[in-house]
């Protein structure tokens, strides 16, 4: 067998596991950095560690539950009944 073709392959197998693994990891954190999961997945599938590197580098995005999610919910109920007293009004200028 040639020696140089069992390690090409070796190292596009080991290429190709570690872009899955790029993929999979985005999957799991682009959410906790507010990034769209599917988006930041496909990216990481194409490129790579780059675009791992890059979901890392920019500014983290807005994080929002959705509608119907138990977080949305927990946070409507536990609104606290006196946090309107802490409220600073707005300045209205007079003319």
């Amino acid at each position: 067998m040639d020696t140089p073709t069992l390690i090409g392959t070796g190292f596009l197998i080991l290429g190709a596991v570690v872009w899955v693994l790029c993929a999979y990891y985005a999957w799991q954190v682009a959410p906790k950095f507010g990034r769209n999961r599917v988006t930041w997945t496909i990216l990481c599938a194409i490129f790579g560690p780059i675009a791992l590197m890059i979901l890392y580098v920019l500014p983290k995005g807005h994080k929002e539950a959705p509608a119907g999610s138990a977080a949305a919910v927990t946070h409507a109920a536990h609104k606290d009944p006196r946090s309107d007293l802490y409220e600073v009004p707005n300045k209205k200028k007079h003319h």
